[in-house]
């Protein structure tokens, strides 16, 4: 009597599982940056098409690694401070060997003073770029170096720009510290001149951060919403003057469209 074969399911190798597991852990994290609003659970499940057991295992390893977390009130995700710091570092890696920087470095020559990009990460701002002057008195912070939101001008510049929930959070949290004399340290008296620079555009440091040390900052456009990246320059009080600065703005902004095209 002929034997009839008999079909078996191919089975799926650890290797397989584990990479439909990461891509579906991928899909979760893309999903939360991308999103204009943060994603419940619930709506990440519809929209990934995911088992809600699946989604809850992964979202619950992503929390537990700091890749996400989760809002306090809301309880809905949003990025964590790991994943921030690893977009951050790709994006600085990528900047430092992309055009972006040789812009960066044309305009600190042609204001020959140290230009800087940053992004908010952490509650504080990062340097993903930086070019310093050619001076005896300059600056010396490296790429990935962190300074205060509150009393920079790329802090303050960032901070005006975001949606108004977002900011009040941010006001709510921060602990205004003392650096300088010029430094705000009154939540209203910082939240007016938010104000002032949302409608302005652009942002000046004066003396807040360090002695001796003025800054001015534009936003670097982001045709997708709000500025997440700010162009500052950096000088020495004792080569410029803080009503100087304003000066400068014409060449900042047209350096911050052309590095528009590189982010």
């Amino acid at each position: 009597m002929p034997t009839v074969p008999v079909k078996r399911k191919p089975v799926e190798s650890a290797d397989s599982n584990h990479a439909g597991a990461l891509s579906k852990a991928l899909d979760v994290l893309e999903m939360v940056v991308s999103s204009p609003y943060p994603p419940s659970a619930a709506h990440i499940t519809d929209e990934l098409k995911l088992p809600r057991p699946t989604t809850n295992r992964i979202l619950s390893n992503l929390v537990r690694l700091n890749f996400l977390k989760r809002d306090l009130k809301q309880r809905q995700l949003i990025e964590g401070d790991r994943l921030l710091k690893l977009a951050l570092n790709v994006i600085a890696r990528a900047t430092q060997r992309g055009p972006s920087h040789e812009i960066l470095r044309e305009l600190s020559g042609r204001t020959q003073e140290t230009c800087n990009v940053g992004a908010i990460a952490s509650g504080r701002i990062r340097y993903i770029d930086r070019v310093e002057a050619h001076w005896p008195l300059s600056l010396r912070l490296e790429p990935g170096s962190e300074v205060p939101l509150h009393c920079t001008a790329i802090g303050k510049l960032l901070l005006s720009n975001l949606p108004a929930p977002q900011r009040e959070k941010y006001l709510k949290a921060m602990h205004l510290a003392h650096y300088t004399d010029n430094t705000i340290t009154d939540v209203d008296k910082l939240a007016a001149g938010l104000d002032k620079i949302a409608k302005q555009g652009f942002s000046i440091d004066n003396e807040e951060h360090l002695p001796g040390v003025l800054g001015l900052a534009v936003p670097i456009p982001n045709p997708q919403g709000f500025p997440v990246l700010g162009l500052a320059m950096a000088a020495p009080s004792a080569r410029i003057s803080v009503d100087e600065l304003p000066a400068h703005l014409p060449l900042l902004r047209q350096y911050a469209e052309r590095l528009a095209l590189c982010y």
